[in-house]
């Protein structure tokens, strides 16, 4: 004999389960088992496109997709001039909730490019988000000097 469970799946879809009943007797007899499933949500962060960027500034953008279970968690991001050492930070900024962040880098150099991601910190769990660039703008003196 075999009895039905249903049990509910982490993509939120129900999915019967059919296993032998060893302690049915008649060929009708079914059992009923209820299974709960914890659904285990992971932190998760986005990095967005740069924007409002100037000769010697830019805007970070990013998205906290997931609280993955904290609380809260710090976000942040991680930047540089070369892409395999983003050596600076962003100072954290606490959220409770998921949704957009951003953080204003000043005094860079301008014509230059820069790489960052996003990062998410909960209770020393990290996860980043996609490497992403922008170049500042070049100065108004440089067009006319090259011309």
């Amino acid at each position: 004999m075999k009895f039905v469970a249903v049990v509910l799946a982490l993509i939120i879809s129900l999915v019967a389960i059919e296993l032998p009943c060893p302690t049915a007797q008649a060929a009708n007899n079914t059992a009923e088992v209820n299974l709960t499933a914890n659904v285990v949500s992971l932190l998760s962060v986005t990095t967005n496109d740069a924007r409002q960027i100037t000769v010697k500034g830019a805007t970070l953008n990013g998205w906290l997709d997931d609280l993955g279970g904290f609380d809260s968690v710090d976000v942040s991001f991680e930047w540089g001039t070369t892409s395999d050492s983003l050596d600076k930070e962003t100072r954290p900024r606490l959220k409770r909730r998921a949704g957009a962040f951003s953080a204003r880098l000043q005094r860079l150099s301008p014509n230059t490019t820069y790489y960052f991601r996003a990062k998410a910190e909960g209770d020393g769990t990290i996860v980043y988000g996609d490497e992403f660039n922008f170049t500042t703008k070049k100065p108004f003196w440089w067009f006319w000097w090259w011309r």
